[in-house]
């Protein structure tokens, strides 16, 4: 949850953040304004937290799968 007055976001909150932010560029979306694929492994891997069954670490891997293919473009 993210903790009312701290300023700061949750974990969960950021890498729910990171994961919309990667759709948006997967739909060349005019509403992600200047976020790229660096910026979403940034939120990303700032907001691994626990990750037991390791979905978000395979969310990372497949974000950077997508950097490489696109440089391949």
């Amino acid at each position: 949850a993210v903790r009312e007055g701290s300023g700061e976001m949750s974990t969960d909150f950021r890498f729910a953040a990171a994961v919309a932010g990667f759709g948006m560029i997967l739909r060349d979306s005019e509403h992600r304004g200047s976020f790229t694929a660096d910026d979403v492994l940034a939120f990303a891997r700032g907001a691994l937290g626990k990750d037991e069954e390791g979905y978000r670490a395979d969310f990372i891997e497949l974000v950077r799968m997508y950097q490489s293919l696109a440089r391949d473009e």
